[in-house]
């Protein structure tokens, strides 16, 4: 394939580079490192860029992304990845700000307890609760049945209001 016309370049710049950020967070949440994130999601945008005659105008264009970054993250596992409580490119007074120093540990807390959840459930649940994707879309993107996403989104649901009912009830005692 030649090089891409500048229509071609805006196109991409348009609907595909603006899921940068998006793709970045989720990546961060999956890997637990900033430095494999940067490089997922730089490889997704390469692989995006280099395909992109094959994407179908007017299809999610999101959903299409994230696809390419978790398999290229699935192809990728024997990286080590440092576990870490609090990601480096997330300090403390970024936390802190604007938020009551309860919110700023329930955040934490939310934050530890995500990071507990098993990798393909935690997978699933950022991109059910956090992104908004539905089940039939990230059942695509995963490539596994839509029952074995809805059972992995019940679970890690279930898993977090385990853990996390009883500080919020304690939070609600001291409000």
């Amino acid at each position: 394939m030649g090089p891409f016309s500048p229509d071609q370049k805006e196109e991409f710049e348009r609907i595909a580079l603006v899921y940068r950020e998006v793709l970045l967070r989720v990546a961060c949440r999956i890997l637990r490192c900033e430095s494999l994130a940067e490089d997922a999601v730089q490889e997704t945008l390469l692989c995006a860029w280099r395909a992109f005659h094959k994407f179908e105008r007017g299809t999610n264009c999101r959903a299409w992304l994230f696809r390419i970054m978790l398999n290229g993250i699935r192809r990728n596992r024997q990286r080590a990845v440092p576990l870490a409580e609090l990601p480096a490119w997330q300090s403390l007074d970024t936390l802190m700000t604007g938020r009551s120093s309860f919110e700023c540990l329930a955040h934490l807390d939310a934050t530890a307890a995500m990071d507990a959840l098993p990798e393909t459930q935690r997978t699933i649940f950022l991109l059910a609760a956090v992104e908004g994707f539905t089940c039939k879309e990230i059942s695509a993107m995963q490539a596994i049945p839509i029952g074995t996403v809805m059972s992995r989104l019940s679970r890690s649901r279930a898993e977090l209001r385990k853990v996390l009912r009883p500080q919020i009830r304690a939070g609600e005692r001291t409000e």
